[in-house]
C-alpha cells in the first residue's frame, strides 16, 4: 500500500472524537461529535461534524458514513476503536490513534514530534 506519511510542519487534517468539544472521550462507534482541526506547523480550528445516530454503531455497514463524513481528514483519535473499525479506516488510508485526554494537549505533542512519526 503506497500510504502518504506525515511529514512535521506538512498540514493534516485530524478528526478527534469528542462529546464535550475539548477532550477526546469518545468510542469511535458512538462518536456523535467530531472536533476538526488543521495541524502543521501550528493548528487551528476548522468545524465540529456530527453523525447522525442512525449511522453510529460498531457495524461494518456504518463505517462508510463516518467515513464519508471525515472524508478529508487524514487521521482520528479516539477513545477506542474496535479491530474491524480500526481496519476499515486504515485500509481507507486514514490514520488511527486510541488516545484519552485534552484536545489541546495531544495536538501539541504531534507539534512536538511526539506522534504521528514515520
Amino acid at each position: 500500500m503506497n500510504e502518504k506519511r506525515y511529514t512535521m510542519g506538512e498540514d493534516m487534517r485530524i478528526a478527534f472524537a469528542s462529546m464535550d468539544n475539548s477532550c477526546v472521550d469518545q468510542h469511535f462507534g458512538n462518536a456523535r461529535y467530531w472536533q476538526i482541526y488543521d495541524v502543521g506547523s501550528g493548528s487551528s480550528f476548522v468545524e465540529t461534524r456530527k453523525i447522525p445516530v442512525k449511522y453510529q454503531g460498531h457495524h461494518e455497514g456504518k463505517f462508510q458514513q463516518v467515513l464519508t463524513v471525515l472524508n478529508d481528514c487524514q487521521a482520528v483519535f479516539v477513545s477506542q476503536i474496535g479491530e474491524s473499525a480500526a481496519v476499515y479506516m486504515i485500509q481507507h488510508n486514514k490514520r488511527v490513534f486510541e488516545a484519552s485526554g485534552e484536545v489541546s494537549a495531544i495536538i501539541t505533542e504531534i507539534l512536538k514530534g511526539n506522534l504521528l512519526k514515520e
